[in-house]
């Protein structure tokens, strides 16, 4: 199902994982270079900022060009049909077919935006045809279902992580639309059915992340994992039930009470306790930021609804109470402990690689023209005397 060559996608794994190897100087730098020989990869892979180049441009080419198409055919009755963006998605995507096989493109940034934008021509159109079959019963839970399974299929097959994420969002979406047809039961246990869709999602994401068979789609699932959990948190979040309960039922937000509402309290302020515990627990640094994110927003829902102290003091004593946490981690940890550690990592992400100050003067004083050549001799000539000297030096 995938398109990418497999034997460069098994050497391109190898190759990460021994770098980050020779990095920490388990492997020298030959060793490095000959395993590379032996495993070569024919990707075409820019770097960080040539891919975000080349995604730009990509995306205006294939904006003027499908403008330009349908300018020239403005004097038929096409464009009013939703035919017209799914021809123009196939013609996109009959080019990213062609830079991946035939370039081997590999998440270079033309791709990408050739994927990106043929998916939107797809999904509009085909929106389009959902909205003017008038089902207007359904109409919303077609096209999250739509959605969901045109993303999935792009993720089967280039591995992307956005359009991973849209198939995820879409089918929770899809979860929320169908169970709301249950009528007010549907809506009054709306929660309780996104949390057992969200944790079943997380569980079977993360069964399937231990097959040595989705070793290609392992940040996908990393993705997919995130969106789970933080809708799991959602869907039991205080605030975004009282808002959801409010706006179903016609109400203003002054209305704060819900029913059984002290279990949505329990869920807003434990569940990101247990994230960090199990990321603890199982060595988890996804777990633990995702837990740490959630717990500011736990404490953000808790001052929305209870004011105990002015704002200034509560920052003021936060701020103190988080220096104090973070001083006496990093003192702690400073000796690895439990497979943890404050020492940095052997491996850099992208960002940290990036010499950001050097690209920074780099690009400032590119406009600056050349300095002009100085004489390689810098004395010479002129007389002068006096004090018994010759007259010239």
């Amino acid at each position: 199902m995938i398109i990418y060559n497999k034997e460069w996608l098994n050497n391109l794994h190898i190759t990460d994982l021994l770098k980050t190897d020779q990095q920490a100087g388990h492997i020298t730098s030959a060793e490095f270079d000959n395993i590379k020989a032996a495993h070569p990869v024919g990707f075409y892979m820019p770097g960080i900022v040539l891919r975000v180049g080349l995604f730009i441009l990509t995306f205006i080419i294939a904006s003027v060009s499908t403008g330009f198409l349908t300018l020239i055919a403005s004097g038929a009755n096409v464009l009013e049909s939703p035919v017209w963006p799914i021809f123009l998605g196939a013609i996109c995507y009959g080019f990213l077919e062609f830079f991946v096989k035939d370039k081997h493109y590999f998440h270079s940034g033309v791709d990408n935006a050739l994927l990106y934008y043929s998916a939107c021509l797809f999904a509009g159109g085909c929106i389009w045809l959902i909205i003017d079959m008038h089902l207007n019963s359904v109409d919303t839970l077609l096209c999250a279902g739509l959605v969901c399974i045109l993303c999935t299929l792009l993720t089967f097959r280039f591995a992307d992580v956005v359009t991973t994420a849209a198939s995820c969002v879409a089918f929770f979406a899809f979860i929320y639309f169908a169970w709301a047809k249950a009528g007010q039961f549907g809506l009054a246990t709306m929660p309780f059915v996104m949390m057992i869709a969200a944790g079943g999602a997380y569980f079977f994401l993360n069964r399937i992340s231990k097959n040595k068979e989705s070793i290609n789609y392992i940040n996908c699932l990393t993705i997919a994992k995130i969106i789970s959990l933080i809708t799991l948190y959602a869907a039991g979040n205080y605030f975004v039930v009282n808002r959801l309960n409010n706006a179903l039922n016609g109400l203003d937000d002054s209305h704060i009470t819900i029913p059984f509402g002290y279990i949505f309290w329990l869920w807003t302020l434990l569940v990101p306790v247990v994230y960090l515990f199990i990321g603890i627990k199982k060595k988890s640094t996804m777990l633990l930021r995702i837990g740490m994110v959630l717990a500011a927003a736990s404490v953000a829902t808790f001052r929305n609804y209870y004011h105990l102290l002015p704002i200034e003091i509560m920052l003021t004593l936060s701020g103190m109470i988080l220096l104090a946490l973070s001083y006496t981690i990093i003192k702690y940890l400073k000796i690895p402990r439990n497979g943890f550690t404050y020492a940095e990592p052997d491996e850099a992400g992208t960002l940290e690689s990036l010499n950001i100050e050097g690209l920074v003067i780099g690009e400032t004083t590119s406009h600056l023209p050349p300095a002009a050549n100085q004489p390689t001799q810098r004395f010479g000539g002129g007389t002068g005397g006096g004090g018994g000297s010759s007259g010239d030096f």
